[in-house]
């Protein structure tokens, strides 16, 4: 046997007994080997993922306001108060705008229907008021386009999570 090397010396590297070379900095382990975890993973092909049917996100949400704000003109047009143009509208658009759009990007869309509501009363209420002056006529308006809309809030957030729910778990 081999004396042991005094403390501090350098001892010679050591050979790989299956193979014979010697590792270049001297850790015992031939380049092969420490190539598998020290250098970058090997490729792996990977396969090109189909696009997705449907429209982004942003797009749906496009549909999703001109179809309200349709329903909004008839509403407008047949006088000042709400009838149902706009509630019908928006339940139509949150319906067409979900069928419509990519699976990955139907949470913007499943939320919109309520804001988009909120935002298109919020709006008439300021433009029929002639702006915030009157306090007690804004808040008695807000509250009467919310409480006679939530209906078709109601409806069109249900008819959302619903087609939402049918498309996850049938995975189109």
């Amino acid at each position: 046997m081999n004396a042991p090397a005094p403390y501090g010396a350098r001892r010679p590297p050591p050979t790989d007994s299956r193979r014979g070379d010697v590792s270049p900095d001297g850790w015992g382990q031939p380049t092969s080997v420490r190539a598998g975890y020290l250098g970058n993973p090997p490729a792996v092909e990977t396969v090109p993922k189909a696009p997705e049917r449907g429209l982004p996100g942003w797009a749906a949400l496009v549909v999703l306001l001109v179809i309200a704000g349709i329903g909004g003109l008839i509403d407008t047009l047949s006088g000042s108060q709400v009838r149902g143009g706009f509630n019908i509208g928006i339940v139509v658009a949150s319906i067409v705008a979900m069928l419509l759009v990519r699976r990955s990007a139907m949470f913007p869309v499943a939320i919109a229907p309520p804001l988009v509501y909120a935002g298109a009363s919020a709006g008439m209420l300021y433009l029929r008021s002639g702006g915030l002056h009157d306090k007690k006529v804004l808040f008695d308006g807000a509250a009467n386009w919310l409480v006679y809309g939530f209906p078709a809030i109601a409806a069109a957030t249900a008819a959302v999570l619903i087609i939402a729910g049918v498309r996850l778990i049938a995975r189109r």
